[in-house]
């Protein structure tokens, strides 16, 4: 049951186009299937994104022949997700949105076939082989079950797959409902996946072009077409395909040449043409061209350095040549610059004790030296601007190694991407969700936030006047705390509690952007089941905004803790033994009148419970005036955060708490940090809140008694818990049903 969709991302690798990840989407057609199609779109097509999906990509080109025949026995491949970055990119904008939605979607195998899947409501496919111009299709494979039929087995624009549902010249009142003509002119100027790259993915289809069936011996023309399709090669940038040939471009070549002769001291003549404007990013594109073949001296390390200072984003993964004495003494130096983000990726033989001597954490000690502080004004150099360190394809260095020594940096790492989607076993377990047991990662000691706590009131208890004190606070001494209500998410009996490890790195400024979306996600109004919010969690913190505009399509590692919480044993386990230690930091989300529709359906409730143990009628009381109602407070629908620290015994108070701008306060301006950077964060923050209803901070006293409910009374809790119930699967299909009435209704 269901509108079931799958999803792929293909590319040309070595010549030729492969399946590099694919998942399947239980409730999307429609208009959805077009939002989620743009919404992955954008994150592919995101500059954050481009080193990383090149990395994936240079990795892929290194596989032979035979890594991408599919198995004898499915599932057996220890492989399903040998591309996790890019894996991330399609979960993420296939299954999530800040504005409200979430869909679960589960991961297939990379060597799937494009008819594999359970499938209704046809396919959607993305080619990335140009990130500049990524493509996608849409395509019928057999017939959907939609209004009108397609065409089969060909390429299907936004417009076509739209129309297959909707009848698009206004008799149609969804058109406008749902706002199906701006949702099609996004995709204005989109190219289509092409029936060669669809052909040579998946040669046995029969494929359609103009009506009839698309030979293999058709594909001959493809190496004609093969620079229109590929785009620029994976890994450097590409040389411009024509330059001017005139007397100032030859005389620049000549003069390269002779900077680049190792045997030559052209420091002098450097000295003199560094100041033409076009020397540098010339310069700069002849080294990457020729990276592999550089040998490595100290004038070449020094004109690198000249070459890469002004980058943000510097790839040193291309100079094969180099050692890591060359490499640390680079870094050192670009540390000066504006570099942030610093890749390091493919190169299997890198280790540990290279990585530490090229951030120079070498002599740290086993306790977080503040070296490793990109926060701190005593780290090497300007090691405080260095925030991001791309390191796909580096078996040689665990992840136990990352949550122990660079907690405080934006971490890729194949690993920490592949975990929370790892799968494994025989036969079909793989495909119903199985997975492996896994503990979570403690990033505690390096990361600024390591829990995520929330606290869910219903409406039943927000209304209720004896759960109140005299000022209209509420009682939590005596708020009802439902165990079994808590794990499920479900019904509206009880207080509702969980909270989580944050077993992601998450540097300060990443923290407060996630939380900044989670509340917007949570406020949205259109959650259809709340026991996924920890799985659009886990959505938030791998996705962040940025300063300039505060959208972003960035993608970062899902924390497998909210990924994958679940209620069965098999899973990650949060909320369980979880206690924050002297010094930790946690967000805490209070959840008034969480399963209330709206403010106005929260006022209805009230007056009929007051109407059912009150003197007068609900009408009459619809007329009192506010100061006159009785009980003396209004139940509100609303989310409030705080961000609390557990400081030592000796305190006159177990916590610290504090909003956003004195938690950067705290963790940024007292270690002496970028003064500028923390006003500018403080200030972000006010701004993003300035207009926001539902959602603030919670500085009421009774903060403290709310943590002492999560953290001081678990052994309690826990003593009297019950045994999760087992999912129900009629439950799961009354829930997905519940959402698409919501998306599409």
């Amino acid at each position: 049951m269901g509108q079931r969709h799958q999803l792929f991302i293909i590319a040309r690798i070595n010549g030729r186009y492969r399946l590099l990840c694919a998942i399947h989407h239980q409730w999307l057609y429609g208009h959805t299937a077009l939002r989620r199609c743009l919404d992955v779109l954008n994150i592919l097509e995101h500059s954050t994104n481009r080193l990383p999906i090149q990395q994936e990509l240079i990795a892929a080109s290194k596989k032979n022949d035979d890594f991408w025949l599919p198995p004898e026995e499915r599932h057996n491949k220890n492989e399903n997700v040998p591309f996790p970055f890019i894996m991330t990119c399609l979960i993420t904008g296939a299954s999530f949105n800040v504005d409200g939605y979430y869909h679960g979607v589960s991961v297939e195998p990379f060597y799937m076939a494009f008819n594999e899947g359970d499938n209704n409501n046809g396919i959607t496919i993305f080619d990335i082989t140009d990130l500049d111009h990524v493509r996608y299709c849409f395509v019928d494979y057999y017939g959907m079950e939609s209004d009108r039929e397609v065409e089969l087995m060909t390429p299907l624009s936004a417009r076509i797959y739209l129309e297959a549902y909707y009848v698009l010249d206004g008799s149609d009142e969804r058109t406008e409902k749902i706002g199906l003509i701006p949702l099609l002119e996004k995709f204005h100027g989109r190219d289509l996946v092409t029936i060669i790259a669809l052909k040579e993915t998946w040669p046995h289809g029969e494929w359609q072009k103009d009506g009839c069936i698309f030979e293999e011996d058709d594909l001959n023309y493809a190496d004609s077409t093969a620079t229109a399709i590929a785009g620029p090669s994976v890994g450097n940038e590409q040389t411009e395909q024509s330059e001017t040939k005139s007397l100032r471009d030859h005389s620049m070549n000549n003069l390269m040449d002779q900077i680049l002769d190792p045997g030559k001291d052209n420091s002098d003549l450097i000295a003199e043409v560094e100041v033409l404007n076009d020397f540098l990013p010339k310069l700069r594109r002849r080294l990457y061209d020729q990276a592999a073949t550089l040998q490595p001296t100290t004038s070449f390390v020094s004109l690198l350095h000249k070459a890469l200072e002004q980058d943000i984003e510097v790839d040193l993964s291309v100079f094969k040549n180099f050692d890591v004495d060359d490499l640390s003494m680079l870094v050192a130096k670009l540390r000066g610059g504006k570099m942030r983000v610093l890749n390091l990726s493919n190169m299997p033989e890198f280790n540990e004790p290279d990585l530490q001597l090229i951030l120079g954490t070498h002599q740290a000690s086993s306790e977080q030296s503040e070296i490793t502080d990109p926060t701190s004004k005593v780290a090497t150099g300007a090691a405080r601007d260095l925030s991001t360190i791309i390191l796909l394809e580096t078996p040689k260095i665990s992840i136990d190694f990352l949550t122990e020594h660079l907690g405080h940096y934006d971490l890729y790492h194949s690993d920490l991407f592949r975990r929370p989607m790892y799968t494994e076993g025989p036969g079909d377990d793989a495909y119903y969700g199985r997975r492996t047991p896994l503990q979570a990662l403690q990033f505690a000691s390096a990361n600024t936030v390591s829990q995520l706590a929330w606290v869910g009131i219903p409406s039943r208890q927000s209304c209720d006047s004896k759960l109140r004190l005299e000022d209209g606070h509420f009682d939590w001494s005596n708020l009802k705390y439902s165990i079994e209500a808590s794990s499920r998410f479900s019904g509206d009996e009880g207080l509702k509690f969980k909270n989580f490890l944050l077993d992601v790195p998450s540097p300060a400024a990443k923290t407060i952007h996630s939380l900044r979306r989670l509340m917007q996600y949570l406020t949205s109004g259109k959650i259809g089941w709340l026991e996924d919010w920890p799985k659009a969690a886990a959505r938030c913190f791998a996705t962040t905004s940025t300063l300039e505009d505060g959208v972003s399509y960035s993608v970062g590692p899902f924390s497998t803790t909210l990924y994958r919480d679940d209620d069965q044993e098999d899973y990650v386990q949060s909320g369980k033994g979880l206690h924050l230690k002297t010094g930790q930091w946690a967000i805490i989300l209070v959840h008034e009148a969480f399963d209330a529709r709206d403010q106005e359906s929260l006022d209805k409730r009230e007056l009929e419970m007051v109407s059912m143990f009150g003197p007068r009628g609900s009408e009459e009381l619809k007329q009192w005036p506010a100061e006159e109602k009785e009980p003396n407070f209004k139940p509100l629908k609303r989310l409030r955060y705080a961000l609390a620290k557990a400081l030592p015994e000796s305190s006159t108070k177990p916590f610290l708490i504090t909003d956003v701008p004195g938690y950067v306060e705290h963790v940024l301006g007292s270690k002496g940090g970028d003064a500028v950077k923390v006003d500018q964060l403080k200030e972000w923050w006010m701004k993003q809140n300035s207009d926001a209803t539902g959602s603030g901070y919670y500085e009421d006293d009774d903060m403290h008694k709310i943590l002492h409910k999560i953290y001081l009374d678990e052994a309690t809790r826990n003593a009297s818990a019950s045994r999760p119930r087992p999912i129900d699967p009629f439950e799961d299909i009354m829930r997905m049903m519940m959402i698409a009435q919501r998306q599409d209704g």
